[in-house]
């Protein structure tokens, strides 16, 4: 059976960039879950670590969603381009 589907650089950086958001997800998503107290809220030991780690997730969170489109649209636009 041939394989019906080559793998190109396009395809394999498409890959890569759904990995590392995915990464990016859930490192941010481990920090968020261990800072969590009994009542569920997230403690954090001063207003200006909170604002600044809340900024820096933040900022994290959209990077990865950028990242998870990107990979997606060219691994999709590769695959559509080779049929």
């Amino acid at each position: 059976m041939t394989l019906l589907i080559s793998i190109t650089p396009v395809i394999s950086y498409g890959i890569l960039l759904l990995l590392i958001g995915v990464g990016i997800r859930i490192f941010v998503g481990k920090r968020r879950f261990n800072r969590r107290g009994y009542g569920g809220a997230q403690l954090y030991n001063s207003y200006w670590s909170a604002a600044l780690i809340s900024t820096i997730e933040g900022v994290l969170m959209i990077i990865s969603a950028l990242s998870i489109v990107g990979g997606a649209l060219l691994v999709l636009v590769e695959l559509f381009n080779q049929h």
